[in-house]
């Protein structure tokens, strides 16, 4: 028995899964704590005043991310079946078709953000309306970044993924620590600046692509991408809730003090979620270019939900385990008294982590139509928690009893799927 459980060990830790897996974890620390660092750094060097204008600021531009996260499960979905069929040709006509939209589609909305930019700079008392212009800038950026972001994935160049993802935070950085003299506006101009750099960067192992001739016309059809993206949309939202809603709701109905615990527990609990996701980032463009090619990636799915399920266990059992410590060593005495409560929001994430798995493992085979189901469960979680909120620890009960159903719910989906084959 102990022989057998070795071997599959190292059958599992020898494959190009969990290598690729491995080299998008180390990326993605890099990234978290580089962007650590950069709160901190303009935090202190801001001062409360002008971080706070930073922060709202950029809180717009998180908003926006959910359609940049469709947009790169879109494409990355795409040009992993070109992949699949050697149509590099089409993989250029799609990258500059894509781009020029975008582009051109940023220009046209362009004057709506002038228009808008006054009020919203009222309204969060902000004095420059210059400064939405620049953040509107940084996301124009990053929406024609997705697309090359999306190829370097659906082409598995995992390394260059997270080499890009860590230096663009190292970057900001070093460029925004000599620019905040000029303060937010300083700030954001780093921004800009550090966002186009790397940009312009993602061309060196991208090359490839614009040594062959654009495609006549593309073989994906507006009507096709549109079934895919659509679907994805409602994924990707009612995934978005599940593990962001829980802190607003918790904001409205629990005073600030509890509110704060929960908080710092959220961001604990993202570590498992941050730590397993490394497996969906790298399997999704994989399975997609087996599911284009028509083979099976039933071994494939295994491997990837027995590694999301095992450091999803092995990171809980450490907050089960020694929950004091941690938040101790993250967030001092003073949220001591979240302590008791890690190990079971350790479980909620967890349960989200692999329903996260089963989702992009969906997306891939591209059977879309499950999105009604985290959809509902993301109604399931806000309505639990609107009627249980009598302690912190029933609304983590409602976050895991969603999860559980998001991932028992897509469990009995897949097998009834694969029994309707047979």
């Amino acid at each position: 028995m102990v022989y057998r459980m070795k071997n599959l060990f190292k059958r599992i830790t020898s494959h190009s899964l969990a290598k690729d897996s491995v080299i998008v974890m180390a990326g993605s620390m890099v990234a978290n704590i580089g962007a650590y660092l950069y709160h901190l750094v303009m935090g202190r060097l801001l001062g409360p005043s002008g971080y706070g204008e930073l922060s709202s600021l950029l809180s717009i531009f998180y908003i926006f991310t959910v359609p940049l996260n469709v947009g790169t499960i879109v494409l990355v979905k795409f040009i992993s079946s070109m992949k699949a069929h050697g149509e590099l040709g089409q993989v250029r006509t799609l990258f500059v078709k894509v781009t020029k939209a975008c582009l051109v589609g940023s220009i046209v909305f362009l004057p709506v953000i002038i228009f808008a930019s006054p009020f919203i700079s009222s309204f969060l008392h902000i004095q420059s309306t210059i400064l939405f212009i620049l953040v509107y800038s940084i996301f124009v950026i990053s929406l024609v970044t997705v697309i090359a972001t999306s190829a370097l994935q659906g082409y598995q160049k995992f390394l260059w993924v997270s080499m890009f993802g860590a230096g663009s935070i190292i970057l900001k950085l070093l460029v925004s620590i000599p620019a905040v003299r000029f303060g937010v506006y300083g700030a954001l101009c780093a921004m800009v600046g550090s966002s186009l750099v790397m940009y312009l960067l993602y061309f060196l192992p991208l090359r490839f692509i614009f040594q062959v001739k654009e495609a006549s016309a593309l073989t994906i059809t507006p009507r096709e991408a549109i079934r895919y993206a659509v679907p994805s949309l409602f994924i990707i939202l009612g995934m978005t809730s599940l593990y962001s809603t829980d802190v607003i709701l918790v904001r409205h109905f629990f005073p600030g003090y509890e509110a704060g615990l929960y908080a710092s527990l959220a961001v604990l609990g993202k570590i498992i979620f941050y730590a397993s996701s490394a497996i969906a980032v790298v399997i999704f463009p994989v399975l997609s270019e087996r599911t284009a090619k028509g083979e099976k990636g039933t071994k494939l799915i295994f491997i990837a939900l027995a590694g999301v399920t095992a450091v999803s266990i092995a990171i809980t059992l450490l907050y089960v385990a020694f929950p004091q410590f941690i938040i101790r060593m993250f967030f001092g005495s003073s949220y001591i008294q979240a302590a008791p409560l890690l190990g079971l929001f350790g479980i909620f994430l967890m349960l989200y982590s692999m329903g996260n798995m089963l989702t992009m493992i969906f997306m891939a085979l591209g059977k879309v139509k499950m999105w009604f189901i985290p959809v509902l469960c993301a109604f399931v979680q806000i309505l639990g928690i609107i009627i249980y909120h009598s302690s912190l620890t029933s609304v983590i009960l409602v976050n895991a009893a969603s999860c559980l159903i998001l991932v028992l719910s897509l469990l009995g989906y897949y097998i009834k799927q694969n029994y309707e084959k047979v």
